[in-house]
Order: C-alpha cells, then structure tokens, then sequence
C-alpha cells in the first residue's frame, strides 16, 4: 500500500524516492500518483514526506485536478530556458534535475525502481548523486491492495467472466462440421472471430485486453502460452484453453481468468484432468491465508495433482507432461506482479490479490486450466472473479 512507501524506504535504505514515465507506460506512475495520462512526469518522495509530482505547463494543471497527490513542482521555466537556448529537453535533463534535486533533497541516497532510465541514472551520479537502484520497493508497496483496488479488481473480473461467457454461449451455439470443425452461422469459427468477439465485448464494457489474447484449441494446448493464429478452427470434442486477463481503460486494474471448454463430449482422459484440476485449484485455495508459507499452497496443487496421477515440474524439475508451470501470480495494475510464489519461503498478507492457475498438460491431447483471481483474507480467500463455472462443457 501507498503507506508503506516510508517503512520500505527503511528497509531499502534510502532517503527518498524518485520515478518517472506516464502512467500509460508505468504502472508504478500510475500507483504513486493517480494521474492516467500519456504524459511523462516525475515522482520525488523524501522519507518521511508526502510524495509530490514534477511537470510543467499544460500537464501540470492536469495533475493538480486529477491526481491524488496535493504537492507540485513547477518545471515549467527551466523547460522554457532550454527552449531559450534552443536546446532538446531530452538531451539535457540535468538541467531539469539539477535544480530540481538541490532544492528538493535533503538526505544521502536516492532510490530508482528497476526500469528508470539508464541515462538518467548516470546523469545523476555525474551531478554527485548517490543512486541506488531498488528493484522490488514498488513491487512489494504495490503487493498488498486497499479495499478499493479489490473492489476495483473484482469489477474488471465481472468484465472478464461476462466477456467468456459470451464466447462459452457463441460455442454452444455452434454447429459440428467435418473433421469436428466447429460452425458458426454455416461457416469455421475460427481463432480470429472468437477473439474479435471478445475484444467487442470488453471495449462496449470499457476495457481493453492488456495483451493478446491466449486462445489454444486440442493438442496445441500443450504449449500452455499458445495464442492461437487467427485462421485456426475451433474443433468440437477437445479441450480449447481460453486465457483473457483484460485492463479497465479508466482505472487501469486488470483481471486474469481461464477456462477450458470442450464442446460436446471429452474423452476419459480429459475428464481425468479437469477433475485433477479441480482438485488442486481447490486444495490451493483451502490452504491460501494470511501468515501462510507461499510454498504451503504450491505443494497443496502439486501433491494434489500427483494424488491424481499427473507430475509437475516443481516436484519433478524434468517432467515433460503434467503442470509445467507455476501455481500463480500476483495481480493488479499489471497481469503478473507480486506476489511471486517463486519466492517460496515468504508469507501471504491479508490483502493479497492472486491469480491461481492450476492446469495439466499431455502431449496429443492439450491443456486443461482453470484460473481465478482471489483475495488473500486472515480466514479462507475470497473469490472476485465470480459468475463462471469452473468446469465447461456445452
């Protein structure tokens, strides 16, 4: 949470905050300051300090409306001395800096997030800045979600699993053609149409897809991050993987939700796996609470899943078949954020929001996943991707 920028500067040993971008392009921007915008502006935090917003002219009384954050910096004028002298603004930032930081600073070492530019950096340090680059401050002050960030979550989760549920009804709707190709009004539904209809759905519900789309039908599924080409054919029979993680235009949190449909009958083996699948998504979130150990709730889905016949790789690090990736994510204003359950000894906080995405896949059939978005609570997580049956089969 924003409130524990000053504790994690403590921890990272720090004695401010510095950040630039847009908040189209950044999501940390976006998290520190509120301001939704394509216009690159600068974040400074001293410890101890609210944190204040540095841009100029137009720009700047856009953020004293819409941002959340109170304290400015005008850059208007060293921006209009540059223009004076005829020179780049970009290629003389130490000029917006300088001044800046020698009015504004007031400890040892500046901290920079992991994607501050490398020129900028240097430039820094060549005024005689002491600049330490701390990679997971963000990451861990944006982990832990205030009750609205949940509740906005849970809103882009209602787009999510509306917008699925209208490619479930467009399959059900289908015909079976040779070759168990699925039809749609006489003709191959196709990849390309299935996505084009969920784009439809999400922008007439003002949100967009934060990346492309994964779509993989039958065996391709195997591959469980195939996006699918557009001309390929949705087939009847077999397990079609369906991966949406969509971001709300205006407030910028994204949902992540999966679901596996088969159209018609699936054979013994599939139905194998979506029971398996079930099961762990189920074990993992029985375990999933606050003060639980991340590597507790991995190996409740990966023992699960070998109670039922099927390997993975963080219990057997070769395994070829079987679930072939990890057990979840953190999600918020970007798809994958932390919490990272790679991280396995550290310990869920009430207030976490993860994507659990248990799957199993076997080559010459495909993939079977089921993913949800939950809320981490001090007793059982709560669900916010609802309205959608975890097991399709029409």
């Amino acid at each position: 949470m924003l409130k524990d920028i000053d504790s994690l500067m403590e921890k990272y040993e720090i004695d401010a905050l510095l950040a630039t971008g847009s908040g189209f392009e950044d999501p940390n921007i976006f998290w520190l300051t509120g301001f939704r915008s394509g216009d690159r502006i600068i974040y400074f935090q001293n410890k101890g300090e609210k944190g204040l917003v540095a841009c100029g002219f137009n720009t700047l009384e856009r953020v004293e409306k819409e941002s959340f954050i109170k304290k400015t910096y005008d850059l208007s004028e060293f921006y209009i001395q540059l223009l004076r002298e005829n020179k780049m603004i970009a290629d003389n930032m130490e000029s917006i800096y300088g001044p800046m930081l020698s009015e504004l600073f007031t400890g040892k070492t500046i901290g920079v997030p992991d994607n501050f530019p490398a020129s900028y950096l240097i430039m820094l340090q060549q005024l005689g800045y002491d600049v330490k680059v701390v990679r997971d401050l963000l990451k861990e002050g944006r982990a832990t979600k205030t009750t609205e960030e949940i509740k906005t979550i849970r809103k882009a989760g209602d787009i999510t699993t509306g917008a699925i549920s209208n490619v479930v009804e467009m399959i059900k709707n289908t015909t079976v053609g040779e070759n168990k190709t699925l039809l749609h009004e006489g003709s191959p539904l196709t990849v390309g149409q299935v996505k084009l209809a969920l784009e439809h759905f999400l922008l007439d519900n003002n949100a967009e897809s934060s990346d492309d789309i994964i779509l993989a039908v039958g065996e391709k599924a195997f591959d469980w991050h195939y996006l699918g080409t557009l001309d390929d054919k949705m087939k009847s029979d077999v397990p079609i993987i369906l991966d949406v993680f969509p971001r709300l235009k205006l407030d910028r949190y994204i949902a992540d939700v999966t679901r596996t449909i088969v159209k018609g009958k699936p054979t013994e083996r599939v139905q194998q796996m979506f029971d398996a699948v079930q099961a762990a998504g189920d074990a993992s979130i029985d375990a999933m609470t606050d003060g639980t150990r991340y590597d507790d709730v991995n190996l409740a889905c990966f023992n699960t899943l070998k109670k039922h016949g099927f390997d993975s790789r963080r219990l057997n690090p070769d395994a070829v078949d079987g679930m072939t990736h990890g057990l979840g994510h953190g999600i918020g204003l970007d798809v994958h954020e932390f919490p990272s359950m790679y991280k396995r000894d550290r310990l869920f906080l009430e207030g976490h929001v993860m994507a659990i995405e248990p799957g199993v896949y076997l080559q010459n059939i495909g993939g079977v996943r089921i993913e949800n978005d939950y809320v981490v609570k001090k007793g059982k997580a709560e669900l916010l991707t609802r309205g959608l049956d975890n097991v399709i089969i029409v």
